[in-house]
């Protein structure tokens, strides 16, 4: 635990302000059982606070390295005693891992001044009286919450409803542990607000821009991201397979039923690439001519910031963040996510084409954005908390 003060900084009036490099900040994360979005963020997010390593419940199930850094996840699962039954426990999901993590001691991890955790159950830690506990939250539990009646019908939704009521109890009471949130988009905010009454700040991820170009137009619309229901796969499909217009699917086999993959497989103007690496996604994402985004009520969507990063417009379901961030006419079109609507937005744009600067769209999600925002606001509230020895006012 550092004092938060710089050398020669202390004035009279007490404690000078500190900087990040003052500070002894630490970062957690839950399970990982597959490289994406919320590792891809933590990640980026531990290297902008000079964090070489993440703590995590047990280790990275994918057995590739880390794609999207140098940061190294560190078990914490090893440390807690009895060592192998924890990890069986931290195996089997959400049901253990509030109370895994309420059994770290952060002691034993330099007692930081700051703990960054990432995702729903590592609110659960318990921190020593003076360490400012910031979480960044890609959703509130959504089949906890704002999911739980779409999906408390099915077999599984039935046999598991005393269990989500628990979990759901459990994942209120660990709320007050929180100092203070990050929000991943506006609709996050929304959801913290309604189900913890907690206020947040909105610290969009960050997208290296310089990454992508627009190479021009090949003719092919883009879906990217995994073969879902919750992306809205079939309705695209539906869409593609009786237009002349041609698609490209570029995503691992996500659970969409048999009928869909036989109906890909017929249609003409419809190339399904599989899983593709981050050099095709970029390849694919500058060729194309417009994307398809069909996702449902998505947290945050980085895929149509990646589009109009590399110069293309979106077409997207009239839903979550990625509603907020199409303009009709400006930046792409929205749609209803039926294939009647993406065909309706697709000759939208066929006929009208988009009259924004795609490039100016983008910046509010610069790499540069998110580090300048995410240093600022840590010594912001740690400088507040060590003042007031309370969280975020809210």
């Amino acid at each position: 635990m550092t004092d938060g003060v710089t050398d020669g900084d202390a004035g009279a009036d007490g404690p000078a302000t500190p900087t990040l490099a003052d500070l002894d900040v630490a970062v957690a994360h839950w399970g990982i059982n597959a490289w994406g979005g919320a590792e891809y963020l933590v990640t980026h997010l531990a290297e902008a606070l000079d964090c070489d390593r993440v703590y995590t419940l047990g280790e990275p199930d994918p057995d590739d390295p880390n794609p999207y850094g140098d940061v190294q996840f560190v078990d914490v699962t090893r440390d807690l005693s009895p060592a192998p039954l924890r990890r069986v426990q931290a195996s089997v999901g959400r049901v253990f891992e509030y109370a895994l993590w309420e059994d770290v001691d952060w002691r034993a991890y330099g007692d930081p001044d700051v703990l960054v955790t990432s995702g729903a159950t590592t609110r659960a830690v318990i921190t020593p009286d003076d360490t400012l506990h910031l979480n960044y939250c890609h959703s509130p539990p959504r089949w906890f919450y704002d999911l739980y009646h779409d999906r408390k019908e099915s077999l599984v939704g039935q046999l598991a409803r005393p269990l989500v009521r628990y979990l759901r109890m459990r994942d209120a009471t660990v709320d007050p542990r929180v100092d203070g949130y990050f929000a991943n988009s506006p609709v996050v905010a929304r959801r913290i607000r309604k189900f913890y009454d907690r206020e947040s700040e909105i610290l969009y991820p960050p997208v290296d821009l310089s990454a992508y170009e627009d190479r021009g137009d090949e003719g092919f619309y883009l879906h990217l991201g995994r073969l879902d229901e919750e992306k809205g796969v079939p309705a695209v499909v539906e869409a593609f397979a009786g237009s002349d217009h041609r698609l490209v699917l570029a995503g691992g086999r996500g659970d969409v039923d048999d009928a869909v993959m036989d109906r890909i497989r017929r249609a003409d103007g419809i190339d399904y690439r599989g899983f593709v690496d981050e050099a095709e996604k970029y390849d694919l994402l500058a060729a194309c001519r417009a994307l398809v985004f069909n996702g449902r009520d998505e947290d945050f969507g980085i895929v149509p910031i990646e589009a109009n990063a590399s110069g293309k417009a979106v077409l997207t379901r009239d839903e979550g963040f990625p509603a907020i961030f199409v303009d009709d006419g400006e930046n792409g079109y929205r749609h209803d996510g039926s294939a009647r609507g993406i065909l309706a937005a697709i000759e939208r744009f066929e006929r009208d084409g988009i009259a924004a600067d795609l490039g100016e769209q983008v910046e509010t999600f610069s790499t540069d954005a998110f580090v300048d925002q995410l240093e600022s606001s840590v010594v912001r509230r740690f400088e507040r908390f060590r003042a007031t020895g309370t969280r975020d006012h809210d």
